[in-house]
């Protein structure tokens, strides 16, 4: 099984039981085995085109059994059985399930890169620092080193936890 960590994030509805879902949902998915679940981190929206609410974020740890591309579709059910709409349209959301990293993989296809782009935001680096923190990123480095440099602000830990 590779290991892998997914971010999960909503700002619409019920944020927290959404992540709850999201995360149920993936605990449940053939060949996928939920292996740990971060902090969840309230965050102010970044690189949003118009004012929307905080998200709250987590990342989960997994191990999956088949490819990266089998793992992207299976999210993919995930968000749109929640209710997820417009993928990569920067709209508010019921929940957006992302593949932080797969294994040691580095993909650059066109409708998937791993490490995500959005690896090196703070939220996403404290999650995964908060279930391994020797883990590394390929192509930028240790994770514990890339957070110390990140920019934190807008990310608070929230108070409750899946």
């Amino acid at each position: 099984m590779t290991r892998a960590f997914l971010s999960l994030g909503s700002n619409l509805g019920d944020r927290l039981g959404y992540l709850r879902a999201a995360a149920e949902a993936l605990g449940r998915g053939p060949l996928l085995e939920v292996r740990g679940v971060s902090k969840v981190y309230e965050t102010t929206p970044v690189e949003v085109d118009e004012e929307q609410p905080d998200y709250l974020n987590c990342v989960v740890a997994v191990g999956y059994g088949a490819s990266v591309i089998e793992l992207l579709r299976f999210c993919q059910g995930v968000e749109a059985a929640l209710g997820r709409v417009g993928k990569g349209d920067r709209l508010p959301r019921t929940v957006d399930v992302d593949i932080l990293l797969f294994g040691e993989e580095v993909v650059e296809g066109p409708y998937l890169i791993v490490p995500h782009p959005g690896i090196l935001r703070a939220f996403n680096l404290a999650g995964i620092a908060d279930l391994a923190p020797g883990a590394f990123v390929p192509g930028r480095g240790a994770v514990r080193g890339l957070l110390a440099g990140a920019d934190s602000s807008g990310v608070r830990e929230f108070e409750e936890s899946l």
